[in-house]
C-alpha cells in the first residue's frame, strides 16, 4: 500500500520536537512489549533502555507474574541495562516507555542518571514526568533529565484503553454468569 507524502508529513508534524528516528524505533519496540504484557494479563506498559541505538534492557510490566510491587517495565528494563553495563549509572542512556512514569519509576530514572526519558501516553492519575508532578526536572534533586512526552501517544493510549475495556467486559461477564 502506498502512503501519500502528505500523510507522512502530517504524521511527522505530530511528533514532539526533538524526537529522533531511534526514539521512534525504540517506542515501537516498547509498544510490542506492552501488547505482549496485555496478552499475559499485565497492564500494557513496555520500556526499552538504549544508548547509541543499542538496546541495553527491555521489559514489560510483570507485577502480577512476579508478585513484585516494583515490577514496573521501567524498573525491570533499568535492572537489565545496569547488569549489561556493569554499573547502576545509566549515564548517556535513554528510555522509551509507553506510559508516563509514576513517582517510583521517575525517581529511579533520576537516581540512575538517565540522560533522557521518552514516553508515549500521559498518565493524569499517577504520572510524575509532568502530569501530577515533574520529578525528572525537580531542581532540588542532584540530577535532572529532559523529558520528551507524547511520542506515539495515540497507539500507546489505545493499547491501555483496549486492555481496560477488555478487563471491564470480562468482569461484567463474570458477574452475569454468577
Amino acid at each position: 500500500m502506498r502512503i501519500h507524502r502528505s500523510r507522512i508529513r502530517r504524521r511527522r508534524r505530530r511528533l514532539p520536537p526533538g524526537t529522533t528516528v531511534t526514539d521512534l524505533l525504540m517506542m515501537r519496540r516498547a509498544l510490542d512489549l506492552a501488547r505482549s504484557a496485555a496478552d499475559q494479563g499485565e497492564i500494557p506498559v513496555g520500556a526499552v533502555v538504549y544508548r547509541d541505538g543499542l538496546v541495553l534492557g527491555e521489559a514489560a510490566n510483570n507485577r502480577e507474574a512476579s508478585t513484585d510491587p516494583t515490577g514496573h517495565a521501567e524498573v525491570v528494563a533499568m535492572r537489565q541495562a545496569g547488569e549489561r553495563l556493569g554499573s547502576w549509572r545509566l549515564s548517556g542512556c535513554s528510555i522509551a516507555v509507553t506510559l508516563e512514569p509514576c513517582s517510583m519509576c521517575a525517581g529511579a530514572l533520576v537516581n540512575a542518571r538517565m540522560a533522557r526519558i521518552v514516553f508515549g501516553a500521559s498518565d493524569p492519575k499517577a504520572g510524575a514526568c509532568g502530569s501530577l508532578m515533574n520529578v525528572p526536572q525537580d531542581t532540588r534533586l542532584n540530577h535532572r533529565c529532559p523529558v520528551l512526552a507524547g511520542v506515539l501517544s495515540g497507539p500507546c493510549a489505545q493499547a491501555l484503553r483496549m486492555f481496560f475495556r477488555r478487563r471491564r467486559l470480562e468482569r461484567r461477564a463474570a458477574q452475569v454468569s454468577r
